[in-house]
């Protein structure tokens, strides 16, 4: 087979384009494409070896007749008798690849080529993504200005992306960029949702620190919302619910989004009479029991209770999630065509309700030990 149709066939199977493999080479895209249409049979040893090196290959091979996806031989024959050996050379480039963070070549946003992890994370298949203008295609509206920005400055710092992938779902990405050449940017990203939660978690736990009264779980909620919102996942309320079985209590606070008002506010109702009156705060109430995560569709009963709220005007959500926590529930309504994954929604829920419980038990424990001084200045000004 010729060098130019192995070259070719090469780079296609490993979903590169001529100005990818250029970068990657150091070989000018003028000349691989003279190679592959058989303009040029001969080239210097150095161009021979940079191509065969990126495209994973071995020298030989590159110059050699074989059946391009034939099995390739390995680097030494002391490799060929161990089993799950054969064809080394050949994948070498694409196992180094696809094994280290997801990675993107674009050029100003045209995407040259993806390794498999980018295109998992971003549940595509590689040639879907081939070609395409990466700022309109992954990259969320409100972060375009940014990434763009990045790009023309040629910065190299890491910075704060939110990405969409396929499904229409957001997440919070981390991008790293370097320009190849003047035009084409090898790009490495890291799906930053962990690290995003680990930070909240540790925004709420300093919320609760500074906090004096169970009043200030409004606040807690409003930290929620905002870090919620900011991952890029879109809701309609986030809910703390406290349930005081014994001074017969239930305790609200809600955060909206800046979409629905970026309002906060707190309400308290009787339990038994919210039980009594209430089929949505029975449920809530039996599933907070049984310590289990409810998620429902928006009923008629749960759409008149809420409307004698504050929540009325703004609050219509199609999907609600109650994950429950020792005192009561943290809870978040969702609208229909609203994008977000609802199992690492509902994970990030869980890892925040804790440290919400830890933050309401000592509230707690500094109001009896209030309520305890108060009895005691009575009986002694009695």
């Amino acid at each position: 087979m010729p060098l130019g149709r192995t070259l070719k066939a090469l780079r296609q199977k490993q979903s590169l384009n001529q100005k990818a493999l250029s970068s990657l080479s150091g070989v000018s895209q003028a000349t691989i494409s003279r190679i592959e249409t058989g303009r040029v049979r001969q080239l210097r040893s150095a161009a021979l070896k940079n191509l065969a090196d990126a495209l994973g290959v071995s020298v030989d091979f590159l110059m050699g007749d074989p059946e391009v996806f034939a099995e390739i031989p390995g680097p030494a024959s002391s490799l060929d008798s161990i089993p799950g050996l054969s064809g080394l050379r050949e994948e070498r480039f694409r196992q180094i690849i696809d094994s280290i963070d997801p990675v993107a070549l674009h050029e100003n946003g045209r995407i040259l080529y993806v390794n498999q992890r980018m295109a998992d994370m971003l549940g595509y298949r590689k040639e879907e993504l081939l070609g395409q203008n990466g700022f309109e295609l992954i990259s969320a509206a409100r972060s375009r200005p940014l990434a763009q920005r990045m790009v023309n400055n040629r910065a190299i710092d890491a910075y704060e992306s939110l990405l969409v992938r396929k499904d229409g779902t957001t997440f919070p990405a981390e991008i790293r960029g370097h320009h190849l050449s003047d035009e084409i940017r090898v790009v490495v990203v890291r799906d930053t949702t962990t690290r995003r939660c680990e930070q909240t978690v540790m925004r709420i736990m300093q919320a609760g620190l500074e906090a004096e009264s169970t009043s200030d779980l409004v606040k807690v909620a409003r930290i929620l919302s905002d870090e919620i919102d900011d991952m890029g996942m879109t809701f309609d309320a986030v809910s703390i619910h406290v349930i005081d079985e014994g001074k017969d209590l239930l305790t609200s606070h809600h955060a909206l989004p800046d979409s629905k008002g970026y309002r906060s506010f707190g309400e308290v109702v009787p339990l038994q009479k919210s039980l009594d009156q209430h089929p949505p705060v029975r449920g809530l109430f039996s599933h907070w029991q049984r310590n289990m995560i409810w998620e429902r569709g928006v009923d008629r009963d749960f759409a008149d209770m809420v409307a004698n709220t504050p929540l009325s005007a703004n609050y219509h959500p199609d999907l609600l999630i109650d994950v429950p926590f020792e005192q009561g529930t943290l809870g978040i309504g969702i609208s229909k065509g609203n994008s977000v994954r609802l199992k690492v929604l509902t994970d990030m829920l869980v890892q925040m309700a804790q440290p919400i419980s830890l933050i309401v038990k000592r509230l707690t424990q500094m109001q009896s030990l209030r309520d305890q001084i108060d009895n005691q200045r009575r009986l002694i000004n009695a």
